[in-house]
């Protein structure tokens, strides 16, 4: 592998990484406005069927993003080293 293809590999690499991470905000961005919608009224059942909602779209995304983060793994490491 040349220069050039191992900092393009790199660039690629750092790229999605960055991508995952803006995943793993939006996960913790989510979860953040899920318990927000208990404050105040943690009490009442629609209070926490809307919780319960937001935490599932929550839980989603922070699946997605570890999933992500899974597969650029196995592709570093499956990668060939110059």
């Amino acid at each position: 592998m040349n220069q050039d293809t191992t900092q393009f590999a790199a660039s690629s690499a750092d790229d999605e990484l960055a991508r995952n991470a803006a995943l793993f905000f939006e996960a913790d961005r989510l979860e953040a406005c899920a318990y927000s919608l208990l404050e105040g009224d943690a009490s009442s059942a629609a209070s926490w069927q809307r919780f319960t909602e937001a935490k599932a779209v929550a839980d989603a995304k922070r699946s997605e993003a570890q999933q992500d983060l899974l597969r650029i793994r196995g592709q570093l490491i499956n990668s060939p080293v110059p």
